[in-house]
């Protein structure tokens, strides 16, 4: 293991040693508690250079991240969804050691909550997204175009050229 250490400007107080907040008074600060007052901060980062990926026992299926549900395997009952059969979703973990990637878990997720960062890439897409469910969703069930999804899918598909 490998450390890094290198004195830093203190990130709590920007230097100053100082610390004004909601408790004091305009013309008033306290002796920042990161730094003691000295505005500087020792930052150390220990890590272990990578030489290569590592195998991870007991590990079954390997699914995308944000799925913003619970996952596990065999059927599942996914409140406001229906039951998904996960053994049928995502890919084996020999799978992904040989380099494959899932893919999303439709049922689940829309678009815009599987892969943001690409919605917004495409021209339009979020806008409309945000149009046909009467603004922004953090969960596919408050989705008031949730049956229609599958058509959301499949503009998805055509524009990222799946």
């Amino acid at each position: 293991m490998k450390t890094i250490e290198m004195l830093i400007e203190c990130p709590s107080c920007n230097g100053t040693g100082l610390y004004s907040g909601m408790v004091e008074s305009k013309d008033t600060a306290v002796i920042c508690y990161r730094c003691n007052g000295t505005g500087a901060y020792n930052y150390s980062y220990s890590y272990n250079k990578f030489v290569k990926r590592k195998i991870k026992d007991g590990i079954c299926r390997v699914f995308l991240k944000g799925t913003r549900y619970k996952l596990g395997l065999g059927k599942i009952n996914f409140e406001g969804v229906g039951e998904i059969d996960m053994d049928k979703e995502g890919i084996s973990y020999s799978e992904f050691l040989d380099g494959k990637k899932p893919k999303h878990i439709k049922k689940l997720e829309c678009p815009l909550l599987a892969d943001q960062d690409s919605c917004q890439k495409i021209k339009g897409f979020t806008p409309e997204c945000n149009s046909l469910n009467g603004g922004y969703i953090n969960i596919i069930t408050k989705c008031k175009n949730q049956p229609n999804k599958d058509k959301c899918w499949e503009r998805f598909e055509k524009e990222i050229n799946i």
